[in-house]
C-alpha cells in the first residue's frame, strides 16, 4: 500500500513542505523527554522555548514530574488535552519510534528528533522506520541527531543552542549541529540577525530542498544560507526550485574531507566539481569560508543594484587600492568619470584628498567628511552601489562614522546596496556591530565586502534569467542500436567508429570520417568524401593505446600515400601486438583549431554529468573544466562554456577562437546518450570559425 499523500509509493514532498508551517509557526509545542535536570537536553529545550518568549501552548512530556519550570507536565503526548502542531522528541533512541507513533494520534504534522544513535552509527533500518511513519502520515520530520531549530519571527527556540538570537532576514540551515551552535554565537557577537537557524542532522526526511522551497514563500526570510557536508539524493536535489538567494558553504572538498563528511552524517560527498556544477545550474551561490558566506548573506538582504557603477569611499589610500584590486579581480565595475566626481565630492575632503574613484577623504576628513560623501553617493542616481572603507585613526571615532552611515542610509530609504569595511580595534568592532544591527553589512576585511557585493550582482543575473523548460533527452534509435549491439558482444567499450556512429546519430558534429578494412576501401572512402588530409588509426578491441604500437598516422595527403601507410600500419601493429585482432582502420579528416574536450561520467549522487574544457594535453595539465548535470538547457550549456578560466581563448584571444553554437550543440547532443553509457570522452573537440568537430571519441558502457 502506498503511503498517504504519495503517488505510486513516491512521497509528495509538497505536503511535507506545507506542513513545515506547523513547525515554524506552531500554535502548540510538545517537548517529549522534558527533564527536571538542567544538564539534560530535554530541560534545555524546554527552558529555551519558555525563555525565548514563545506565545503558543507548551506541553512538557514527562512520566514522573508534575511540572517543570512552572509548566504542567503530561505522562505521554497522547494525554495532552488538544491536538499538537509540533513535537520535539528527546528520548533514548529505542523509544523514539514509539513516541513518533503516539504523535500520529495527536495529529502532529511536524517533529524535531533531537535523539542521536541512528544512521550516523550505522542504524539505518531504525532510521528508515521513522521515515516510513513520517511519510505515511505526512509528518515533516527534522533529524534525527539534531540540536533543533530557532525561528525568531515566532519567538520559538526549540533547540539546546544559545538564547537571544537576534532577529533578521537570513535563514541559516546547517548539516552540522555543533557548527550551527558555534556560528549562532558568532552571529550574536557580530549582531547579525537571523530569521531561522535549522539543524538538519541525519536528514532522514526534511533536507535542504524542502527547507529552501519552504523559505521561498516565507516573507520573513530574504536569504537562505546552508552549511552542507553532502547530499543523499542528488537527482532529487536538482529539482529544487530557487526563488530567493541561496548561499552554500560546502565542506568535504578534499578526498579526506569527503570521507570525514560521509562518516559524520551517513551521506556521501561526491566530486566537488559536480557539487559546484549542481549549485551553478540551480542558481545557488557558493562560498569558501563561513565569514564569506555570512558576508554574502547580509549583502543579499539589500536592494538589487540598478546598474554596474560602484563607488569606493575611503580614508586611506592603501585600503582603497586593495579594494580596487578586489573589484577588478571579481569583475565589479567602478564608476569612471573624473570631472563629475571632482564636481560632486571635492567639498567632502581636505584639498589634498582625491576625488578619483576611490574617493579618499583622507585621515583628516573626519566623520563629517564620511557623512557628506555617503550622502552624495546614496543620493546620486549615477552611482549604483557603494563600498565604504574606514581605517581607525585617533582623530575619528568609528562608532560615530557608523552612526552617520546608518542615518544617511535611512534618510534615502535604502534605495541601493552599501557595504562597509572597518579596520581597527575594539572601537571599530563596536562600529561594525552597530551597522549589522541596522541591517547594513559591516565587515572586517575588504575582500569579504567586495565578495559580498559581487554576490548581489550575481544574484541579479540569476534572478533575471529566462525560465527555460528542460526536457529529459531521448536517445535516437540508431545510437541505441549501436550500444545494444556492442553490449550483446560482451564488450564494455565502443570502438572509435562505433562511438562516432552513436554520437553522430545524437547530433554531435563530426569531421569527415570512415571505417575501412582494406587499403582499397580506405582510398575509396577518402576519394569519395574528399577527406584529405587524413588521420588513420588502427581499430582493434585488443589495443587501447594505439600510438604505442604504431597505430596512428597523421596528415595522409593522397591515395598513393594512403595505400602505403595502410599497409605499413598493418605490418607494424601486427609485429608490435601479434595477438591483437586487427579489424581495420578509422579514417578522420584533419582539422585545425582550438582543442577542447567534452566528456560525460556518472556521479554517484547526481547521475550523468557533462564536462567541458580545454582539450588535448591542457585537460591533464590545467584541469580547467566545468560540469553540468543532465538534463540541462541550451542557456545552461552556454553558461557552462563561459565558466572555464581560459574562456578568453574561446572569444578569440590572439588568433584563437571558437564556434560556440556548435559547442553548445555538442553538449546538448551528448545528453541524449548519457543515461545509456558509463563514460564519454570527446578529446579533442576541435573548434574554429567554421564549426566544432569531434576528432576523437570514446564511449564506455
Amino acid at each position: 500500500m502506498s503511503p498517504e499523500g504519495s503517488v505510486d509509493g513516491v512521497v509528495d514532498s509538497r505536503i511535507k513542505i506545507q506542513n513545515l508551517k506547523k513547525v515554524f509557526n506552531a500554535k502548540s509545542v510538545a517537548i517529549v523527554g522534558a527533564s527536571t535536570e538542567p544538564a539534560k537536553v530535554g530541560y534545555q529545550v524546554l527552558n529555551n522555548v519558555i525563555k525565548n518568549g514563545y506565545k503558543g501552548k507548551i506541553y512538557p512530556i514527562n512520566k514522573k514530574a508534575k511540572e517543570i519550570l512552572g509548566v504542567p507536565c503530561y505522562p505521554t503526548i497522547t494525554d495532552c488535552p488538544t491536538d499538537i502542531d509540533f513535537a520535539v522528541i528527546a528520548v533514548p533512541a529505542p523509544m523514539v519510534e514509539g513516541v513518533l507513533r503516539e504523535c500520529v494520534t495527536k495529529n502532529v504534522k511536524g517533529t524535531v528528533i533531537i535523539t542521536s544513535g541512528f544512521s550516523e552509527i550505522g542504524k539505518k533500518k531504525e532510521e528508515q522506520a521513522l521515515k516510513d511513519i513520517a511519510d505515511k502520515h505526512d509528518i515533516a520530520l527534522l533529524g534525527p541527531n539534531t540540536f533543533g531549530f530557532v525561528y525568531t519571527p515566532a519567538n520559538l527556540n526549540a533547540s539546546f543552542g544559545p538564547q537571544n538570537v537576534a532577529p533578521g532576514k537570513i535563514a541559516f540551515v546547517s548539516q552540522s549541529g555543533a557548527l550551527a551552535i558555534s556560528l549562532m554565537g558568532w552571529t550574536m557577537m557580530e549582531k547579525i540577525g537571523l530569521a531561522a537557524v535549522v539543524s538538519l542532522g541525519n536528514k532522514a526526511d526534511i533536507g535542504e530542498k524542502e527547507l529552501i522551497e519552504y523559505f521561498n514563500d516565507d516573507p520573513n526570510v530574504s536569504v537562505i544560507l546552508i552549511y552542507m557536508e553532502g547530499i543523499k539524493d542528488g537527482r532529487q536535489f536538482m529539482t529544487t526550485k530557487v526563488k530567493k538567494p541561496v548561499v552554500i558553504l560546502k565542506s568535504g572538498t578534499s578526498q579526506r574531507g569527503a570521507q570525514a563528511a560521509a562518516s559524520h552524517t551517513g551521506s556521501l560527498s561526491g566530486s566537488d566539481k559536480i557539487y559546484t556544477a549542481a549549485f551553478n545550474q540551480l542558481g545557488m551561490m557558493r562560498a569558501k569560508t563561513f565569514t564569506q558566506a555570512f558576508g554574502a548573506a547580509t549583502v543579499l538582504s539589500m536592494p538589487l543594484p540598478a546598474g554596474d557603477e560602484t563607488l569606493i569611499i575611503t580614508n586611506g589610500g592603501g585600503i582603497g587600492v586593495s579594494a580596487t584590486d578586489e573589484c577588478e579581480n571579481s569583475g565589479l565595475k567602478l564608476l569612471e568619470d573624473p570631472v563629475w566626481l571632482e564636481e560632486k565630492f571635492r567639498s567632502t575632503m581636505p584639498e589634498f584628498g582625491s576625488t578619483k574613484n576611490p574617493i579618499d577623504v583622507t585621515g583628516g576628513g573626519g566623520c563629517d567628511s564620511y557623512r557628506k560623501a555617503v550622502h552624495i553617493a546614496l543620493a546620486e542616481e549615477k552611482i549604483k552601489a557603494v563600498i565604504v572603507l574606514y581605517c581607525e585613526t585617533a582623530v575619528t571615532d568609528p562608532v560615530e562614522v557608523a552612526k552617520a552611515i546608518v542615518e544617511e542610509y535611512n534618510a534615502v530609504k535604502r534605495n541601493k546596496p552599501i557595504v562597509v569595511t572597518m579596520v581597527g580595534g575594539d572601537r571599530s568592532r563596536h562600529a561594525i556591530q552597530i551597522l549589522n544591527e541596522n541591517q547594513i553589512p559591516g565587515m572586517t576585511e575588504v575582500r569579504e565586502a567586495v565578495s559580498g557585493l559581487k554576490s548581489l550582482y550575481t544574484w541579479k543575473e540569476i534572478s533575471t534569467r529566462s525560465k527555460e523548460k528542460v526536457k529529459s533527452p531521448e536517445i535516437p534509435a540508431k545510437a541505441l542500436e549501436v550500444i545494444e549491439r556492442v553490449r550483446k558482444e560482451g564488450r564494455t567499450f565502443l570502438l572509435e567508429h562505433e562511438s562516432r556512429e552513436a554520437l553522430e546519430a545524437c547530433g554531435v558534429p563530426m569531421p569527415k570520417w570512415g571505417f575501412a578494412t582494406t587499403a582499397d576501401e580506405a582510398v575509396k572512402i577518402a576519394e569519395k568524401t574528399q577527406m584529405y588530409p587524413v588521420a588513420m588509426k588502427i581499430a582493434s578491441v585488443d589495443i587501447i593505446h594505439k600510438s604505442d604500437v604504431g597505430g596512428v598516422i597523421l596528415n595522409i595527403k593522397n591515395a598513393e600515400e594512403m595505400r602505403a601507410k595502410f599497409n605499413q600500419m598493418m605490418e607494424t601493429v601486427a609485429q608490435n601486438a601479434p595477438k591483437a585482432n586487427l579489424l581495420g582502420v578509422n579514417l578522420c579528416q584533419m582539422v585545425e583549431g582550438l582543442q577542447c574536450i567534452v566528456g560525460m561520467n556518472k556521479d554517484p549522487q547526481f547521475g550523468p554529468a557533462v564536462m567541458f574544457g580545454l582539450g588535448g594535453i591542457f585537460v591533464e595539465v590545467l584541469k580547467d573544466v566545468s560540469f553540468r548535470i543532465v538534463p540541462f538547457s541550451e542557456g545552461e550549456a552556454g553558461r557552462l562554456i563561459g565558466e572555464i578560466k581560459a574562456k578568453k581563448l574561446l572569444d578569440g584571444y590572439r588568433g584563437q577562437g571558437a564556434h560556440k553554437e556548435s559547442i553548445i550543440k555538442t553538449l546538448m547532443a551528448v545528453q541524449k546518450i548519457a543515461e545509456h553509457v558509463k563514460e564519454i570522452d570527446i578529446n579533442p573537440l576541435i573548434t574554429n570559425k567554421d564549426g566544432s568537430f569531434a576528432v576523437d571519441a570514446r564511449i564506455i558502457i
